[in-house]
């Protein structure tokens, strides 16, 4: 097998591990209309939205199923639509970090650009629905639509910057910047 039709291959598994573990997309129509709610794309227009939403893999967690584990390594993001989620406690995370996520947050956003291991488990705190983007898609569409992914890109700047200040905030000696 060439280095093209290997690549293809390692595509084609990834595809069909998440079309296994996520299942087919069957309410695009619904997602959509919840997206454009969502921080990171409310700068999208409708038809940027559809666009997105062909990216996008929806899954539902029960309450007390885990996510994803410490140590796992990140492919994606996970935007929560509806829901709570838990991290749980590990001795890498800040003291101040917030430990319980809801409805519009993001998951995982540093995984977009390098696929290093999460660094805690999270859990569904109820039943939760959830869109995951995963690095190839997301690479893809920064290619074929820079348009779209300038705007998502400058929206997750920004939340990583929030992030960070907060951080530096409840931090007690602040680096000088």
């Amino acid at each position: 097998m060439n280095d093209n039709g290997a690549a293809r291959y390692v595509e084609l598994a990834a595809h069909c591990y998440r079309m296994k573990f996520f299942g087919p997309d069957t309410t695009k129509a619904h997602i959509t209309e919840r997206l454009k709610n969502i921080p990171v794309f409310r700068q999208l227009t409708r038809n940027e939205l559809l666009e997105v939403n062909e990216l996008l893999h929806e899954r539902t967690y029960e309450a007390g199923e885990i996510i994803f584990e410490k140590g796992e390594i990140g492919h994606g993001i996970y935007i929560i639509l509806s829901g709570r989620v838990r991290v749980n406690p590990c001795p890498e995370l800040s003291e101040s970090a917030v430990l319980e996520l809801a409805t519009g947050d993001l998951i995982g956003e540093l995984s977009l650009f390098d696929e290093t291991p999460r660094l805690a488990t999270l859990v569904a705190a109820e039943r939760t629905s959830m869109v995951a983007l995963f690095q190839s898609e997301f690479s893809s569409l920064l290619t074929t639509n820079k348009s779209i992914g300038v705007k998502v890109l400058t929206e997750i700047t920004r939340l990583m910057g929030r992030r960070v200040r907060q951080l530096l905030v409840h931090e007690k000696h602040i680096p000088s910047i």
